[in-house]
């Protein structure tokens, strides 16, 4: 029994090892098959992530490729449509600055030696207009050679100087022969300067003595126009039949008082020029004129207007144009300012004086077009009033923009360059609808941000006193004087 036992106890313990055994090894393949069973499933999920995130990326970097095209396009579309382009720019940026310093090196009067050769020039043609009167027995008393001699003086001293260009001797030196013509037939007039002497005193002498016009004109109505006004159709002869009170060549006074600034620090004769530059904008420049002629007459101005127009269908220069006009109406009668006034422009409001200001005054503060509002503070441009002393001061407009735009803001820069301030009438006076037309290409905007980064530097060479061009013709029209200027063709780098 006990061999029974023990060998059934054997049996038992040999059972039980080999089941445990047996338990052992299904555990020990029950956990390689979990250990397989748990750790190929983790591992697709890892994967199944990492192109979720992966194709997150692409999307992504899809959506920059796409902005950055989007960016290319509008960016070849506004400087160039590809490359080569860009390059073109680039050289005639080049060329710009090769051109401006052969004006610099070789065409241009030092500011101060032009202005007094100006000056000399501008009373030699007014004297000249003088004995033009004298011969049509226009009554005046002056004694000619007093006159002429000191500025016969003045040119040697000039010619005695060193350094001066072969430009500026020979314009001195023709300046003299003229000086000198016109002093050997001053006794030519002097007997008729004392005929007309006589007759001029008993004419004038029961004429009531005129006063200065009244600070605030009397006749002015106020804002005529607002933003539902339509304009005439009329045309230019029908202007000229209403207005026959103004002179030849567009020039008008009030009878009934003497002209004068509105400050009452001077009380000199207030003249003021009008000068439009224009280019194949007729319809635009007789609205102007149905409108301008009654709003300077109700403010009582000594006025003249003067139509700049360019020749042929080359490059337009607006400056050449303004700086072209100033010169000539300059040299025909000492006018105490001059307005630049865009064809385009049309006044609300006659409160908004033309009338010469102690400070550049920029008129068009308010335009339709603008919501009535300035864009940006250094837009001087459309309606501009200044005085001839401050625009040789900053030698007038640059010549060197060609094409629309920018020689305003040029202006402005020059201005403030020699600390020469601006003003502005209120916006609510300061009213302008700009006339509907097709809107000109401006400019490279390479181009004339290059110019404007140097429009302070460029004032004593570039402007008035270097503006090249040819007077095509001067025709006094009944409304207005036409001034036809051949403006030439650009330099390298400036078409």
């Amino acid at each position: 029994m006990l061999y029974a036992y023990g060998r059934h106890h054997s049996v038992l313990t040999s059972s039980s090892s080999s089941s445990f055994h047996d338990q052992e090894q299904e555990s020990s393949h029950s956990n390689h098959r979990l250990y397989r069973y748990n750790h190929e499933p983790v591992s697709s999920n890892l994967l199944s992530r990492d192109i979720s995130s992966i194709l997150i990326l692409l999307f992504f970097l899809f959506l920059l490729v796409i902005s950055l095209s989007q960016i290319l396009v509008v960016h070849t579309s506004r400087y160039g449509t590809n490359f080569s382009a860009m390059q073109k720019v680039q050289e005639e940026l080049k060329q710009m600055d090769e051109s401006m310093e052969a004006l610099l090196r070789n065409n241009v009067l030092p500011i101060d030696k032009w202005r007094l050769l100006f000056q000399i020039q501008t009373y030699l043609y007014r004297f000249e207009l003088l004995f033009d009167t004298f011969n049509n027995q226009t009554k005046t008393n002056i004694t000619i050679k007093q006159l002429l001699k000191p500025l016969l003086n003045k040119s040697d001293e000039l010619l005695l100087q060193e350094n001066n260009s072969n430009h500026l001797m020979n314009n001195i030196k023709n300046v003299q022969n003229r000086l000198v013509a016109l002093i050997d037939d001053d006794e030519y007039y002097q007997w008729k300067n004392r005929e007309i002497k006589n007759n001029y005193t008993n004419n004038n002498y029961n004429k009531r003595k005129r006063n200065y016009c009244q600070e605030e004109p009397r006749y002015l109505r106020g804002r005529y126009l607002d933003e539902n006004s339509t304009f005439p159709n009329v045309s230019l002869y029908e202007i000229e039949t209403n207005y026959t009170n103004v002179r030849s060549g567009g020039q008008w006074s009030p009878s009934h008082c003497i002209a004068r600034h509105r400050d009452i620090f001077d009380r000199k004769k207030n003249s003021v020029a009008i000068i439009i530059p224009y280019r194949d904008r007729f319809e635009h420049l007789v609205t102007l004129l149905y409108y301008l002629h009654p709003i300077l007459q109700r403010q009582e101005l000594d006025y003249k207007i003067y139509v700049s127009e360019q020749t042929g269908n080359g490059t337009y220069n607006k400056a050449v144009l303004m700086n072209a006009a100033f010169i000539y109406g300059l040299s025909e009668y000492d006018f105490q300012c001059f307005v630049f006034h865009d064809v385009d422009l049309i006044p609300e409001d006659d409160r908004n004086m033309y009338s010469c200001p102690i400070f550049p005054r920029h008129m068009s503060v308010a335009v339709d077009e603008m919501n009535y509002k300035l864009t940006y503070e250094e837009l001087i441009g459309g309606v501009f009033n200044i005085r001839p002393d401050h625009f040789l001061t900053v030698n007038g407009y640059s010549n060197l923009y060609w094409g629309w735009g920018a020689e305003d803001d040029d202006l402005y820069y020059r201005l403030k360059e020699l600390s020469i301030k601006v003003i502005r009438p209120p916006a609510t006076i300061a009213r302008y609808k700009m006339l509907a037309h097709t809107k000109r290409v401006p400019s490279i905007w390479n181009k004339r941000a290059k110019l404007l980064y140097s429009a302070a530097k460029r004032y004593t060479w570039d402007g008035v006193s270097s503006a090249r061009y040819n007077l095509t013709s001067a025709i006094a029209y009944p409304l207005f004087t036409h001034l036809l200027i051949d403006v030439g063709v650009p330099p390298p780098g400036f078409s």
